[in-house]
């Protein structure tokens, strides 16, 4: 399954299949979004307690939302997913 969602710097079939199952099918899903609720609700949908993803999926998801929330502009020192370890 594949969606608008892999657009985004980081979102690759693995990462859009999580945030599809986790109820976020596309890019315009994700405005106005915590990443936290993202990651959260992640979690759930994989079965698993809360916080127990890596948490390199909630950076990625903290890029996500600012794509999102940004018309799909970036921070010129924000492009990779490591780079949203601090919020």
């Amino acid at each position: 399954m594949t969606s608008d969602l892999m657009k985004i710097p980081g979102i690759g079939v693995k990462m859009s299949e999580h945030l599809i199952k986790a109820g976020f099918p596309t890019i315009a899903s994700l405005r106005g979004h915590s990443p936290e609720d993202i990651y959260a609700a992640d979690c759930l949908a994989q079965g698993l307690g809360e916080g127990e993803l890596d948490r390199c999926v909630l950076y990625t998801y903290r890029l996500a939302v600012t794509y999102a929330n940004h018309n799909g502009e970036l921070p010129a020192d924000k492009q990779n997913w490591w780079d949203w370890k601090d919020w």
